[in-house]
């Protein structure tokens, strides 16, 4: 080794020094193929990441394996290959099919799913309104509004047909609409026709409109008229050109441009105007307001009310009308149908408005003078004479009213002339004496 490292120059290493052990490689380090993965799996992976990450490896145990499934408390799974029939058919067709069924220990099979067949609970079906001969001849051909469509009964027939096979599908319907000998018929035709057929069906059924007033074929009839007017509409919409469209638009822009100018010269008028008028409010010389003037006051006079005994109950003559008024005279009201209770009781709160105003009290006092005669309510029935001695009984009592508050005052005005004879200055120099004499003083 020595000539070795002579021969290419290479320094000896000096004597006493053992020579260094050359440097190993460090091993990478290996990752565990985790519990549960398959080796294809993992093969995989190639050097990367662990698809797991490594802080739920060690929760990965053989019990975490996919278990075998538990047997069924049913039975054993089979298949059988048999036929069936579909009750959303109604031509009797019949099919076969494979079933699961279960098998039990004793050798009988049932099917996992008993009963009809599972799709046929999507065939849907729409109500249609049909109608039977007898319903023809006594609802809608007597009717004037139906009858003046101008169908035939084999029209008729044909669209109720059309419209069952194609599932009130009225678009489809006027596509393949084609009745012999027929007049053409458009989509808004033949919805007018066999609405109008279900109203009338509905309302004959039933019997009265009451019982369908949240129907939505009586809440919301369907409008031919209006729907062709929409669809005309619709199609001028549609049918515009390019140069149509932005001539529109060039106007509504126009007529917006103007809008806003209108809008700010309202707005700026209405400033100009708050500023006036608040200058002309700063500079204006206050005005005392004016006294109100003196509200004459009227006083109530007993004899202005009519009395049982003043009330003439004659007989009605000729011309003479029935109503009567607060004062128990005939009462020539403008033309029209008035009913004599509602009058008489108009007329009894005018006279109780006029004799007690809008007081309470006096609400109250009323009702309590009613009661105490022992009459309450109003009459049963309101002839003119009942009318006219219930009005007669309503004024008594409110002249009884005022006769009592009449009494009521000048009893008070007697007792407090009374109390001031001690002394006229009602005894207030008596406690100035008793005031002085306090011992503190």
């Amino acid at each position: 080794m020595a000539d070795v490292k002579d021969i290419l120059g290479v320094p000896r290493a000096p004597q006493g020094e053992a020579a260094a052990a050359p440097a190993q490689k460090a091993k990478p380090e290996r990752m565990k193929r985790p519990e549960g993965m398959s080796r294809e799996a993992f093969a995989l992976l190639g050097g990367s990441n662990p698809v797991i990450p490594s802080h739920l490896l060690d929760g990965l145990k053989k019990k975490d394996k996919l278990a075998k499934p538990k047997a069924s408390t049913k039975g054993t799974v089979i298949y059988r290959y048999k036929q069936f029939k579909n009750q959303a058919r109604d031509d009797g067709l019949e099919l076969r099919h494979w079933v699961k069924g279960y098998k039990d220990a004793n050798g009988r099979i049932r099917d996992a799913q008993e009963g009809d067949y599972a799709f046929a609970k999507y065939n849907k079906k729409v109500t249609l309104f049909r109608y039977d001969g007898e319903e023809w001849l006594n609802v809608i051909s007597r009717d004037n509004a139906l009858a003046a469509m101008g169908w035939t009964k084999e029209e008729t027939d044909y669209l109720l047909d059309m419209l069952e096979a194609y599932d009130l599908r009225f678009v489809v319907v006027a596509d393949r609409y084609n009745f012999s000998n027929g007049p053409p018929r458009t989509l808004e035709d033949l919805k007018d026709r066999y609405y109008a057929i279900a109203r009338r069906l509905l309302v004959a059924r039933e019997g009265t409109d009451a019982t369908l007033l949240n129907n939505q074929l009586l809440r919301q009839p369907y409008n031919a008229n209006a729907e062709r007017a929409r669809r005309a509409a619709l199609n001028t919409l549609m049918s515009r050109t390019n140069e149509t469209e932005a001539a529109e638009n060039e106007i509504l822009e126009q007529a917006r441009v103007i809008e806003e100018k209108r809008k700010a010269e309202h707005a700026a008028a209405a400033q100009a105007a708050a500023a006036a008028a608040a200058a002309a409010k700063k500079n204006a010389v206050p005005v005392a307001p004016k006294p109100p003037p003196p509200v004459e006051e009227v006083p109530f006079n007993p004899g202005d009310l009519i009395y049982p005994q003043d009330f003439h109950n004659a007989p009605m003559q000729m011309g003479m009308p029935s109503l009567l008024n607060a004062h128990l005279e005939p009462f020539w009201p403008p033309p029209g149908v008035y009913a004599r209770g509602v009058h008489t009781r108009e007329t009894a709160a005018a006279q109780e408005k006029q004799a007690l105003g809008s007081s309470q009290k006096n609400q109250k006092a009323l009702e309590a003078a009613v009661a105490e005669i022992g009459y309450a309510g109003l009459p049963r029935y309101h002839s003119r004479a009942v009318s006219g001695a219930y009005l007669a009984l309503r004024g008594e009592i409110l002249s009884l009213l005022e006769l009592r508050r009449q009494f009521q005052a000048r009893t008070e005005t007697k007792g407090g002339a009374g109390k001031r004879k001690k002394g006229d200055d009602g005894g207030r120099g008596e406690k100035r004496q008793r005031t002085a004499k306090r011992p503190y003083d």
